[in-house]
């Protein structure tokens, strides 16, 4: 009787353990874009800040190809393993060696993009060079420490490199000219991380040679994954080039100024969902039901008052973090974006929580997939006439999307034929 009871206590506060480690990286990341953002928009100014933050979406998509699904499909699979006692290593490298393949097609395709395009091929320096952010992020093996959840290892490693790059970038960087040295520092940070995890991921498994035998199922599965978040990162992407093919560079600025705000608040939930993830995937049907709601309450509570915030705060932030008067002009569409921050955490919690531990894979890529294509005709119908307020629409409305599809497929599962029973 009081075995479980030890037990579930003993997760639950590795779990916090988790979620306090994520925060203290998630402080990290509010705190480091307040300074490093500004700063590269009043020291590079307009344009070549535009062009840096467009490089940054083009990279967002390049890690969701060489992550493969794997970021939440691995860590079902290893969390499951470390219940059980058993060995990573097959797990780990099926894992390694099919992302070192992706990143090799994915670098020739993003060069193949950069020099077929005029528009990028101009400025083809910033591409590659901010490449080896993606070679950073896939080598960082995130997912191999919060399957295992040991992540205040992977939050000092993390907080480091940023802190790294954030140096570099203030001692370097002193006017527009200096520009190329963005990717490069980046690179740099993500690289220092990388390396740094990789070594000590090979602590916890013995080493082995690609073999792909044996894993349809595993891939099968990272595939509809694949496919949602390539979706998911092709609609946040998709925002700033649609924006930057048809207003400019400095317009994708502008965008980007917000967007980055809107970033920030979007991963303020992602600490919960990921230390919660494991856990989550390991109880029966009807505790994950329970959680759920009491994590809905939650993400609708701190939604509203992040929308409040931007609401009634928004003006003077932007005053305080940008010099751009441009910037300053467009304030009301931040106010409007405020929106997203209460959209964004109730959708979260179903495509990156509920719907992978539930391995409700097939719904989940519906939600990726639908917003994705509702970006592109929105985007491509309003943006040639609109500019950034046709962007900030689509923005909105997407998330808008993504949250009734999901509030769909969550509440459809409430039917679910393998529901379990629990013995009092």
């Amino acid at each position: 009787m009081f075995k479980p009871l030890k037990k579930l206590k003993s997760e639950e506060k590795t779990v916090a353990k988790n979620y306090s480690a994520l925060m203290v990286l998630q402080g990290l990341n509010y705190v480091l874009p307040f300074l490093i953002i500004p700063f590269l928009e009043r020291t590079l100014e307009l344009e070549r800040f535009g062009l840096v933050m467009l490089a940054q979406y083009v990279m967002a998509l390049c890690v969701a190809a060489t992550d493969f699904g794997f970021s939440t499909t691995a860590v079902r699979e290893i969390s499951l393993l470390k219940e059980k006692g058993s060995d990573y290593s097959t797990i780990y490298f099926k894992v390694f060696w099919a992302r070192a393949v992706l990143l090799v097609v994915v670098f020739l395709l993003l060069c193949a993009f950069v020099f077929a395009i005029p528009r990028f091929a101009v400025e083809w320096e910033v591409y590659l060079l901010s490449y080896g952010m993606v070679i950073g992020q896939t080598i960082l093996g995130d997912w191999f420490f919060q399957g295992i959840e040991r992540m205040r290892l992977l939050t000092a490693v993390n907080a480091i490199s940023k802190i790294l790059f954030t140096v570099l970038l203030f001692v370097f960087i002193s006017s527009p000219s200096d520009y190329i040295y963005v990717p490069i520092f980046n690179s740099i940070g993500y690289l220092s991380a990388g390396l740094v995890m990789l070594f000590l991921s090979l602590k916890y498994v013995k080493w082995q040679w690609p073999n792909f035998r044996n894993s349809q199922e595993f891939y099968k599965d990272s595939f509809h994954i694949f496919l949602s978040d390539i979706s998911s990162q092709f609609t946040y992407a998709a925002n700033g080039v649609v924006l930057g093919l048809f207003a400019g560079d400095s317009v994708v600025g502008i965008f980007s100024a917000f967007d980055k705000l809107m970033l920030a608040a979007r991963k303020m939930y992602l600490p919960i969902c990921q230390a919660v993830y494991p856990y989550m995937s390991r109880k029966p049907f009807i505790e994950k039901r329970i959680l759920m709601r009491k994590l809905i309450a939650g993400a609708t509570a701190i939604g509203v008052i992040g929308l409040l915030f931007v609401v009634f705060l928004g003006q003077w932030i932007v005053e305080f973090l940008y010099a751009d008067p441009a910037i300053a002009a467009n304030i009301h569409l931040l106010e409007w974006m405020g929106l997203i921050v209460l959209f964004v955490g109730l959708s979260l919690l179903f495509t990156n929580l509920y719907a992978p531990s539930r391995k409700l894979f097939h719904q989940r890529l519906w939600v990726m997939v639908s917003a994705t294509i509702f970006n592109l005709i929105l985007g491509f119908a309003l943006v040639p006439y609109l500019g950034l307020t046709g962007t900030v629409i689509t923005t909105i409305s997407t998330e808008f999307l993504m949250l009734i599809v999901s509030a769909y497929f969550y509440l459809g599962d409430d039917n679910s034929k393998d529901k379990q029973v629990i013995v009092e």
